[in-house]
């Protein structure tokens, strides 16, 4: 069959942030599928007014987080308009199946990780009248007979990740007629090592695709694929997106230095905690040695009482954030600090108190975002009973969509965007952004630029 897999328009913060990253979700699908013996497409939709070409197509997969829904949704109605079938996997369909199927334009959701459902779908489908969907675990559908959505079994999820195939990495990046693109930068090559995160953040939606136990790929299979990408793309940056690549410490060591003794170093980028991080300083130096320049961390906010709401569990504090960002330093790794506005309980003062914490521990890169409840997390059965917009377009970390009991949504959104402009237009900083460049060769500067022209275009538009 003719599988047409569509990521849709991600936002406008997301395209002026200077990252060209194929989503791995759609890609791995798309593996699995080409794996089955199906011919497979893959587009990526820069623009909100952009839709595929479905010529050809027999059916179109839509992988979609909250913020994508809505224009997801826009796809598949164009799509069921020309006579496709049409199915609907990724965070949202995952957490709301029942949105997606009522709409009337989505045929079948894939709930979690979707390869094993995809493929069993897809066979299903392809055999005929006769298919009975009943039988694919972890689908949801419309009985069309008593007109009542069907939930199947969760399937579990994969445990060999060994077992799927690498990723499809070609891609139809697709921008509108009318408009050029915005992004214009370099591709980046997202890599997972591993799935699923034990920890239990009420804010974060990773357990509904890939479920609270680390399961992790062999250091042998991860290395071959990352010699795949070298090989076919010429390429000497690798970001690996793993949701905490530092929890197991003895296996990341044993990744990094395998990629030092074959002369790999390509990893550039990776994600993990900063407990974690200090609690075995070996990491940092590893890999700093193999070539990373950059980690994320999600340090949120210098409150203990605010992490604690959270429930980010471990020992994240003030202190650790304070270590691991020094530590990364000295071994030449900028880190990328996550800070969150918004919390239920807070208070302007705590909010103040964040950003001139993110100025005193001064990392690389401070993201700032409002709290935002996504379906099927703990924090959104919290708030709940508090959310004001199911406008999932906004849903985007840079609007206010439930009320918080001290800070007004417009003075939230406010206060996000005087983050911004207090921690990026400190003089000491501005002058390192001119006279330096970081680690992917590019001005800071213009990166900063175009986070707050972003976040201008963003609230003009709210």
């Amino acid at each position: 069959m003719n599988i047409l897999l569509v990521s849709p328009y991600r936002g406008a913060i997301f395209e002026f942030s200077g990252v060209k990253m194929q989503p791995l979700g759609v890609s791995y699908i798309g593996a699995a599928l080409k794996h089955a013996g199906h011919n497979v497409q893959i587009e990526l939709l820069e623009n909100s007014d952009s839709v595929p070409d479905f010529t050809g197509a027999d059916v179109v997969g839509i992988s979609c987080n909250t913020v994508q829904f809505n224009a997801g949704l826009r796809v598949a109605k164009a799509a069921k308009e020309e006579g496709k079938i049409v199915i609907m996997g990724g965070p949202h369909p995952t957490s709301s199946p029942e949105e997606a199927l009522r709409s009337g334009y989505v045929d079948y959701v894939v709930r979690a990780e979707g390869e094993v459902t995809a493929v069993e779908l897809l066979a299903g489908i392809k055999s005929g009248k006769n298919f009975n969907p009943r039988d694919v675990l972890g689908i949801s559908y419309i009985n069309k007979e008593a007109g009542t959505i069907v939930h199947n079994p969760n399937r579990p999820f994969i445990q060999n990740l060994d077992n799927i195939p690498f990723p499809i990495r070609e891609a139809n990046w697709r921008y509108s007629k009318e408009s050029k693109s915005i992004n214009t930068g370099e591709i980046e090559y997202p890599l997972i090592t591993s799935r699923g995160c034990p920890y239990g953040c009420n804010f974060c939606d990773v357990h509904l695709l890939a479920g609270r136990k680390f399961r992790a790929r062999s250091i042998e299979n991860t290395v071959r694929e990352i010699e795949e990408i070298i090989t076919k793309y010429n390429t000497e940056r690798i970001l690996i997106v793993d949701d905490i690549i530092n929890f197991d410490n003895e296996r990341l060591i044993e990744l990094f230095e395998t990629l030092i003794k074959r002369n790999l170093p390509v990893v550039r980028w990776v994600m993990g905690r900063s407990d974690h991080l200090v609690k075995n300083p070996k990491t940092a130096e590893v890999m700093g040695r193999a070539g990373v320049r950059q980690m994320f961390l999600g340090i949120e906010s210098p409150n203990e009482r605010i992490l604690k709401a959270y429930k980010k569990g471990g020992k994240i504090s003030l202190g650790y954030s304070v270590k691991a960002v020094e530590l990364l330093k000295q071994n030449d790794i900028e880190t990328w600090g996550a800070f969150l506005l918004g919390e239920p309980s807070e208070t302007e003062e705590d909010i103040k108190r964040t950003i001139d914490f993110a100025k005193f521990i001064n990392p690389g890169i401070a993201q700032f975002s409002i709290l935002t409840p996504y379906p099927g997390t703990g924090l959104w059965h919290d708030v709940e009973n508090k959310i004001f917009t199911k406008d999932w377009d906004k849903y985007d970390a840079m609007h206010s969509v439930f009320m918080t009991d001290n800070i007004e949504p417009e003075v939230l959104e406010k206060m996000l965007m005087k983050a911004y402009i207090n921690f990026y237009r400190q003089p000491k900083r501005i002058l390192h952004e001119i006279f330096n460049k970081n680690h992917y060769g590019r001005p800071d500067l213009k990166r900063i630029f175009e986070i707050l022209k972003a976040l201008k275009i963003v609230f003009s538009n709210a």
